[in-house]
């Protein structure tokens, strides 16, 4: 994956040359042509498809972005409204059959998150202990973390 990406950025360098397009959009345009160039080579191989996982990763970004926004805009109006309306819980999360670098990424996007932070990771027992600002039902947060992870393995790590 890193060799081809790196590829497709030499690609869109030598586009860029030839041009003389030293442009952010002609940037764009001479990856997005690298690109196609790299997915017809991947088709015709049989090799992996490089434009797949590329499009997993972004449908997981914008998901990511998604949850987010959502996320911000709760503790947004959680800061500018009177009232306390928070139902703070630290959830045990299973971290049973991930990887060292799943189990980082997924603390990760916990912890970037706003309203929840990932305290901390005991690995001996395969735990996650996560702190949720608004957890009012432990099933349905727990939910929410499971929808993360499954679309963090299915978009990153290609699960």
């Amino acid at each position: 994956m890193t060799n081809t990406l790196l590829l497709n950025l030499f690609l869109a360098v030598i586009y860029m040359a030839l041009t003389g397009d030293n442009s952010v959009l002609g940037f764009v345009v001479a990856f997005v042509i690298g690109f196609g160039i790299l997915w017809i080579f991947g088709r015709k191989t049989g090799r992996e498809q490089y434009p797949m996982r590329i499009a997993r990763i972004f449908g997981f970004s914008l998901y990511f972005i998604k949850i987010l926004i959502k996320a911000s805009l709760e503790v947004m109006w959680e800061i500018i409204t009177p009232g306390f309306r928070m139902t703070p819980r630290i959830i045990r999360y299973p971290i049973d059959g991930l990887t060292p670098t799943q189990v980082t990424t997924l603390a990760n996007a916990i912890t970037l998150t706003p309203g929840t932070l990932t305290v901390d990771i005991n690995e001996e027992s395969h735990f996650l202990y996560i702190h949720c600002m608004y957890a009012r039902e432990r099933e349905d947060a727990v939910a929410a973390i499971n929808e993360l992870r499954d679309k963090m393995l299915k978009g990153v790590f290609g699960q």
